[in-house]
């Protein structure tokens, strides 16, 4: 073996570890990443051969800068074709521009304390660094959102990947979704389900974050 080769499981034991540091389960993991369960699992307990895009998602997910999960250039997967992956963190106004940029994104509440978050694709323009959210007129999130003065707590994500250079931005932003008082008016955006009346939502974010992943 030469030096340069790497052990059978030196990407799981680097998982494990991270995600052990960062006190997660593995369904966490998973859920952070966008994964299943069982491949986090078969990550951290077999030599496996993991595709590029994977290990990304879960360098993003750890809290990992550029290759650190991968430990060496021997490691980087051959889609990558010898260049490096790399992870940077977005400033707020970066993320307000690329917000402003899209118009669909993914918003995760909670309707019911005693029920798991929801999470639903939606229309959004973006006002003085608010987001107005565009939901079906009696919709779970509408009535969680209108329910009571205070809202409902929520996140919301927005992202752009290339599959094909392996490169991409996700911006998330966590606070509350309150009904607008202009919950009535036309919307600002065409709603892609189109025909069905919408209620203006505003996110009100509390912090928002941002990455970008690039290989060079």
């Amino acid at each position: 073996m030469t030096e340069h080769e790497t052990h059978p499981g030196d990407l799981g034991r680097r998982v494990r570890h991270q995600r052990e540091e960062l006190g997660l389960t593995r369904a966490q993991l998973a859920d952070r990443a966008g994964i299943e369960q069982a491949l986090v699992t078969y990550i951290e307990e077999e030599p496996a051969s993991v595709r590029a895009e994977i290990v990304l998602r879960l360098a993003y997910a750890l809290d990992l800068p550029d290759y650190a999960l991968l430990g060496s250039d021997a490691d980087i997967p051959p889609e990558f074709g010898g260049r490096r992956p790399g992870l940077d963190v977005l400033a707020e106004p970066e993320c307000w521009r690329l917000l402003d940029d899209h118009g669909v994104g993914r918003i995760a509440f909670v309707a019911d304390l005693d029920d798991p978050p929801h999470v639903h694709p939606l229309n959004y323009a973006v006002r003085d660094h608010r987001l107005v959210l565009y939901a079906r007129q009696g919709s779970l999130l509408d009535t969680a959102a209108g329910g009571s003065a205070h809202g409902c707590p929520a996140s919301f994500e927005v992202d752009h990947i290339d599959d094909a250079q392996h490169e991409g931005w996700s911006v998330l932003l966590r606070g509350t979704a309150v009904l607008s008082a202009a919950g009535n008016e036309p919307a600002a955006v065409e709603p892609w389900a189109g025909g069905v009346a919408v209620r203006q939502v505003r996110l009100e974010p509390r912090a928002i974050t941002g990455r970008r992943i690039f290989v060079e």
